[in-house]
């Protein structure tokens, strides 16, 4: 079955039709459930009763409504707010098209990357990917969430995601061993559940020595194996002058305090990432890297994309 990415879905169908291709395309490991508990505290009031407009909107049937309440919010939320993240969540998931979501999706981890919704953002992602056939693209998402957010509610999902990319490139023995680390870290009951038990089933048919050499290949780099260790609060953020050469860099995000900006270049750090804070008001750009043409920009940007990091190429004000 193909997605197709420009068909419009409209009226008070579309969250039903959507999940239901989710649920049918990628196995069932659907974020509904997830997407619709323990987000709502993190936000203001007067947003969660906006959203709460939009959804009662689109289940009356009025998607154009919907799409109006939201855009709204988006455009009047505070940059790198939670406000904003729940906004660009919920515009995502109630959009015509797969493409737009996508874009509202990867807005939300690049410009709110410490929101309690940028998890869920990076699942999302990583479920399209797998809906267009591409489980390499999809795993590096799964593995963000994995490696960046290991005690998060949707870490679970992710482990078990991972397991299913491996399985849908025919690769049972790594399946297995990323379905062992899924249940050492505890399924939900329901049916993340019965997904894994299936896959279990798969698994006792394996040979065990190609598991165990799965095992051992993939121990240095296994993201559920190990979260990585943050840097003290205090430690301060190194700064490396712009060479005078210096014309474009890759930025990964945005805030309106210095200190986020700062958390964020300390995680990306973790993941070898050298990233930097440009700027001495807001906002407070997290960039990485100094080139001299937008070419050699682009090529790092590409790299830094196939390793699930999302950004874009900016011109350093002189």
């Amino acid at each position: 079955m193909n997605v197709n990415e420009g068909a419009m879905v409209s009226g008070n169908n579309y969250d039903r039709r959507y999940t239901a291709r989710l649920w049918m395309l990628a196995g069932g490991l659907c974020l509904v459930p997830a997407m619709l508990s323990g987000q709502a505290a993190t936000i203001t009031p007067a947003m969660d009763r906006a959203i709460a407009r939009a959804r009662a909107s689109v289940d009356n049937g009025n998607g154009e409504d919907a799409r109006a309440i939201l855009d709204s919010l988006v455009n009047a939320a505070p940059a790198a707010s939670n406000d904003l993240a729940e906004a660009l969540f919920w515009r995502a998931t109630l959009a015509e098209r797969l493409g737009d979501a996508e874009r509202d999706w990867k807005r939300l981890v690049i410009d709110v990357p410490l929101a309690p919704r940028a998890s869920d953002a990076l699942l999302r992602l990583g479920e399209l990917e797998m809906l267009r056939g591409h489980p390499a693209d999809a795993r590096t998402y799964f593995a963000r969430v994995v490696r960046e957010y290991p005690t998060g509610s949707v870490t679970s999902r992710a482990q078990l995601w991972v397991a299913k990319s491996w399985s849908a490139q025919r690769d049972m023995p790594r399946a297995c061993v990323a379905l062992a680390e899924a249940s050492a870290s505890g399924i939900p009951e329901g049916e993340l559940r019965l997904q894994a038990e299936e896959m279990g089933r798969q698994c006792a048919t394996v040979d065990k020595k190609l598991i165990a050499k799965a095992t051992g290949d993939s121990a240095p780099s296994t993201p559920a194996v190990v979260a990585p260790t943050s840097a003290p609060a205090s430690a301060p953020v190194a700064t490396t002058p712009a060479p005078a050469s210096a014309r474009y860099s890759v930025q990964l995000a945005a805030f309106d305090t210095k200190q986020e900006a700062e958390q964020l270049v300390k995680r990306l750090g973790a993941r070898s990432i050298d990233a930097r804070v440009d700027g001495e008001v807001k906002p407070f750009r997290v960039r990485t890297g100094y080139y001299a043409t937008r070419a050699q920009a682009n090529a790092a940007l590409a790299k830094l994309k196939q390793g699930g990091q999302t950004g874009f190429v900016a011109e350093i004000a002189k």
